[in-house]
C-alpha cells in the first residue's frame, strides 16, 4: 500500500512541474486576427432582413438533433466497447450479452430512427 501511495505521489509531483516548467505563451489577441470586423458582418448580415433568414430558429429541433446523434455514436460505442471488456474480462456472459443488446437498440434509435418509427406504427396497428 505504502508503494503504490508513493507511485502516486511521485507521478503527480513529475507532471505538475512538468506543467510548471512547459512554456506558456500569450495568445494572440482577438482584434490581431482581424475577429472584430467578421464579427461585426455576421452581426450585421444576422439583424438585416435578406441576411441568410435572420433569426430563423425553425428546424433547430432537427440542427440540434443532428448534432447530438453524430456525437452519440461515438461516445455510446467507444463506453460500450469499455463495458464490454470488462464484462468479458471478468467472463461474465450474461453481462456481455445485455450490453452488446442495449448498444444495439440505442444505436439503431440514433442511426435509423425512421426505421424504428415505422416499426414501433406497425406493432401498435396490429396490436390496437
Amino acid at each position: 500500500m505504502n508503494r503504490k501511495i508513493a507511485t502516486a505521489l511521485v507521478t503527480s509531483i513529475l507532471l505538475f512541474s512538468a506543467g510548471a516548467l512547459a512554456p506558456s505563451g500569450t495568445p494572440p489577441s482577438i482584434a490581431s486576427l482581424g475577429a472584430s470586423a467578421t464579427a461585426g458582418a455576421a452581426v450585421t448580415k444576422s439583424l438585416s432582413a435578406a441576411g441568410g433568414g435572420g433569426g430563423n430558429v425553425g428546424s433547430a429541433g432537427n440542427r440540434l438533433g443532428g448534432l447530438l446523434s453524430g456525437w452519440a455514436v461515438p461516445v455510446i460505442t467507444v463506453l460500450a466497447g469499455c463495458l464490454l471488456v470488462g464484462a468479458l474480462a471478468s467472463r461474465n456472459i450474461g453481462a456481455s450479452v445485455g450490453i452488446v443488446v442495449i448498444t444495439l437498440l440505442g444505436l439503431i434509435f440514433l442511426l435509423a430512427p425512421q426505421t424504428v418509427e415505422s416499426f414501433a406504427k406497425g406493432i401498435a396497428s396490429t396490436v390496437f
